[in-house]
């Protein structure tokens, strides 16, 4: 069974934290809480789908660098920020690096739990998209140089007799070649594999992705 995932909460008020850690778990959630952002990145998995409660007034590091910190590890977690008092500019930029929500003190306990679920569900996604990603990338470097050249081709909507021409192979060549491309890669058609290798190009990062959490 898949390990479920976890809530990581963040603040440097010990009453806040067990406040929250307590009305998580009665939700069946699994929590750890941190008195500070850099506590946190010390020991967090970052890797795997979770979500991040962090108060935006923080000592050492404040709930905006903390994001920051994430999004430049590329780490899976989404973050729920909590204030009390949201600024427009600050919120508009907040969301626009990715947070989920931005709750505002006093919050109720659902207000929380629905900010959590959405936080999962996106975390989830995203986990997903990663594991569909890599799946495509392994089965792409099963692919020789003369398997890729044709591929490439294939995806161009090029016919077999122009493949053939542009790679000087023969018909028999090209038509094998082509089988092989899509039997490596997991799809019976030209227009899957098209949708398979353009939502993995699409989704690519810039960066690698970090899996550790010395930030």
């Amino acid at each position: 069974m898949a390990e479920p995932p976890t809530i990581y909460v963040v603040d440097d008020d010990e009453a806040v934290l067990l406040s929250v850690r307590a009305v998580l778990e009665q939700n069946a959630y699994r929590a750890e809480c941190y008195p500070s952002g850099v506590k946190f990145l010390e020991r967090a998995t970052l890797d795997r789908p979770g979500c991040v409660i962090t108060d935006l007034k923080m000592p050492e590091m404040n709930g905006v660098e903390l994001q920051q910190r994430l999004l430049a590890a590329g780490s899976l977690l989404s973050v729920v920020i909590v204030t009390g008092v949201a600024d427009v500019p600050t919120a508009v930029e907040l969301m626009e690096k990715g947070a989920v929500t931005l709750l505002e003190k006093p919050y109720s306990h659902v207000e929380l739990v629905a900010a959590v679920k959405r936080g999962l569900a996106a975390s989830q996604e995203r986990w997903e998209r990663d594991r569909e990603r890599n799946l495509v990338q392994s089965r792409l470097a099963e692919l020789g140089a003369e398997e890729r050249s044709v591929m490439e081709l294939m995806l161009a909507g090029e016919p077999n007799k122009t493949i053939a021409h542009r790679l000087d192979l023969s018909m028999r060549t090209v038509d094998r070649r082509r089988q092989t491309v899509l039997e490596k890669m997991g799809v019976k058609t030209v227009p899957a594999l098209a949708l398979l290798v353009g939502k993995t190009r699409l989704n690519e990062p810039s960066g690698g992705r970090r899996t550790d959490s010395s930030l």
